[in-house]
């Protein structure tokens, strides 16, 4: 059985191989309960909700919005094995970016977990059309013994489908099939060998494609085991790491600068003679890396990773925004494995990564397995826009040929991210072409998005978005505001010219709130700059970003 479904390029069909090639070994649970399920009964799980969605058309989309949890990944694989496409919903999102996803997408289905029935069944009243609701934690058991899976055969066919945003009519919808998916797994298995046993921590959002294939498809289609935290913090992961004796952990820079400092903060704790210990272990191992780029950490600091639950750890992997170079090189000279990689959702998502063997802090890696990179249009220090070829790389967006055309320039990909690549071939990122913010926790954040809401009100006559940089050197959401004075000074019943800075901040303010109070969290201005001045535009009426 395990043979006849190892064979299809198809991730459903990978899953139920792994399943039956891994049946009595530990696949989900919940961080720090002792209750899991094992492949066999996870591969019932999926089988059971599988059955309950039905056989499904040919290109069917099904709507997935829950938390983080074992029957999240049960859902989605379900989706697959019954032949739809899933649309993985962000679950941090409001309620009126909730429906705007369902319409564009055209879901037919909506799998929800028991936090969201209410606020689907809301959803449901306002749609032209009636979907079907199903809740995720009551699907019932049946009996699968004649159960027969509806596996799309071509690998081509969409798998997922990726929404850049929430809010607005022009949300780009990424697709990816298939073989986009299987293909950049394949490529990191080239780089990391995955054992029956080896023990994830899952802690991103599901729904973000970096976690998705990292964090969820590779350890199930390779027979681990992965935890799920109950709350994202400090706290919960540490917890995590020691009780389940965690060996694989995929995250974002914040987490792991988290993790850096709460290590150097211990150790400032401790008593003088243990302290002067450390401050000479750490400049000791540090020589012998730049003299022999032999990691002696690896021992010397044996005792301080059992202290901290990470005796078992064999792998960090860190993407989805840039890692300070202090704490890759400084995890990693504690003996703590730290690989940095880089690239997009629109490329399932890996493109480069460093490698177990050879890391080079300050970069993000050499391309993976059947990924070609170029530089266009290098300038004087070899930086230019970074290009991408492989089969990881996404067909395009759905319904939108513009986009679609924009994203690729003579057969490869473009990123819209500067780069240059150095004589070994290893990938540094200088910053990003495109407008895209990213926050410390590697959320997305496009300005365009928050820029339509703005225009929304009556009282700003024009806004730009933009990543401001904060005291703390990290990546925040500002906004600069052409206000409209005579509107304004109606609302307070002033003149025009009667009306003062403080004025035009308090009714702004108000208005950014309220449309804040809309957003998800992350999306929401945490800092307001005023003009006074049309902004610069271009012939076509874009604004001149570069400028501000």
């Amino acid at each position: 059985m395990a043979e006849e479904f190892s064979t299809m390029r198809n991730i459903a069909a990978c899953f139920f191989s792994s399943a039956v090639n891994h049946a009595d070994s530990r696949a989900v649970g919940i961080s720090g309960e002792d209750a899991y399920l094992d492949y066999r009964h996870l591969l019932r799980k999926v089988k059971e909700c599988s059955a309950h969605l039905g056989k499904l058309a040919s290109g069917q989309r099904v709507g997935l919005l829950a938390e983080n949890r074992p029957e999240w990944g049960k859902a989605y694989l379900a989706i697959l094995a019954s032949g739809g496409i899933v649309v993985p919903i962000d679950a941090l999102l409001k309620q009126n970016e909730f429906q705007n996803i369902i319409e564009q997408a055209g879901i037919t289905k909506l799998i929800v977990s028991h936090s969201f029935i209410d606020t689907a069944e809301e959803i449901n009243k306002s749609l032209e059309y009636k979907i079907e609701i199903i809740d995720l934690e009551n699907i019932p058991e049946s009996d699968v013994s004649d159960y027969q899976p509806n596996f799309v055969t071509d690998p081509h066919n969409t798998a997922v489908l990726i929404f850049t945003s929430g809010t607005t009519g022009n949300a780009k919808k990424v697709i990816l099939t298939h073989e986009n998916i299987l293909s950049d797994i394949d490529s990191l298995l080239d780089i990391v060998n995955f054992q029956e046993g080896d023990r994830f921590l899952s802690v991103l959002p599901l729904h973000h494609t970096f976690e998705a294939t990292l964090g969820f498809l590779i350890p199930l289609l390779n027979g681990c085991a992965v935890y799920y935290i109950r709350e994202l913090n400090s706290r919960e992961i540490m917890t995590g790491f020691q009780k389940n004796k965690i060996t694989h952990f995929v995250s974002v820079p914040l987490i792991y600068e988290k993790l850096y400092q709460g290590i150097l903060g211990a150790v400032k704790k401790a008593p003088p003679t243990k302290r002067a210990l450390f401050s000479i272990s750490r400049k000791a191992t540090g020589a012998i890396y730049s003299l022999t780029g032999k990691n002696a950490g690896t021992q010397l600091f044996k005792s301080l990773r059992k202290k901290a639950g990470l005796e078992n750890l064999k792998l960090f992997v860190s993407g989805g925004a840039p890692l300070p170079m202090e704490v890759n090189k400084g995890l990693n000279l504690l003996g703590i494995k730290l690989l940095e990689g880089y690239g997009l959702t629109e490329t399932s998502p890996v493109l480069t990564c460093n490698r177990p063997d050879k890391i080079k802090f300050g970069t993000v890696g050499l391309p993976v397995k059947n990924v070609k990179i170029k530089i266009d249009q290098p300038d004087d220090n070899g930086v230019g826009e970074v290009l991408a070829k492989g089969p990881m790389i996404t067909p395009g967006y759905q319904d939108n040929p513009e986009a679609t055309e924009e994203l690729f320039r003579d057969g490869w990909m473009c990123t819209g991210d500067l780069g240059s690549i150095d004589s070994e071939g290893f990938l540094t990122i200088k910053g990003r072409a495109k407008n895209l913010i990213v926050s410390a926790a590697g959320k997305n954040i496009y300005p365009e998005e928050i820029e339509s809401e703005l225009l929304n009100s009556e009282y700003i006559l024009e806004a730009m978005v933009y990543a401001h940089q904060a005291s703390n050197g990290r990546e925040e959401v500002g906004a600069m505001i052409f206000p409209d004075l005579e509107l304004i000074a109606g609302k307070i019943n002033k003149k025009p010219e009667e009306v003062i800075e403080d004025d035009v901040k308090e009714v702004i303010q108000s208005e950014i709130r309220h449309i804040c109070s809309k957003m998800a969290g992350y999306k929401r201005i945490k800092h307001i700059t005023f003009t006074q001045e049309e902004l610069q535009k271009t012939s076509t009426r874009k604004i001149k970003r570069y400028l501000y």
